[in-house]
């Protein structure tokens, strides 16, 4: 499988007075991507792992390098690679790509999936952990 990817142009909106983007707004772009590849190539969006499943797979940690600055106009691939799979856990590195290939920012994110009837952690679906094995896991930069 390929990596996985969405497009996304920075808005003036988007931006601090400086007219570069507004360093918060970059974990909207991650969270998006990433909600659209549980949609995608996860094939389990998550309106429905909330609705019938009664589980979710909320970010128990995030963090990010904002690497070069990002002006309005700007087009970015924000791609989302899987770092490791643990046992209730998924580690996603976010990436902020433009066509030049320049790396923008990098994000990690630890999503964790959980029983909202429990509210605790469990066990990655195996449905779910067949697909992301297959999707691939690049280990950590």
């Amino acid at each position: 499988m390929g990596v996985f990817s969405i497009r996304r142009r920075v808005s003036w909106g988007d931006c601090d007075p400086a007219g570069i983007l507004y360093t918060p707004r970059v974990f909207d772009y991650c969270t998006e991507a990433i909600e659209r590849w549980y949609a995608g190539p996860m094939e389990l969006d998550w309106p429905t792992m909330n609705r019938r499943d009664n589980m979710g797979s909320p970010t128990v940690h995030a963090e990010c390098d904002y690497l070069v600055p990002m002006a309005p106009g700007l087009e970015l691939d924000v791609r989302v690679l899987i770092e490791k799979l643990g046992t209730a856990s998924i580690t996603f590195r976010v990436e902020g790509v433009a066509d030049d290939g320049t790396l923008h920012f990098r994000a990690r994110y630890v999503g964790c999936i959980t029983d909202f009837t429990r509210n605790r952690a469990v066990p990655v679906p195996e449905s779910l952990r067949r697909r992301i094995e297959a999707y691939g896991i690049v280990g950590a930069p």
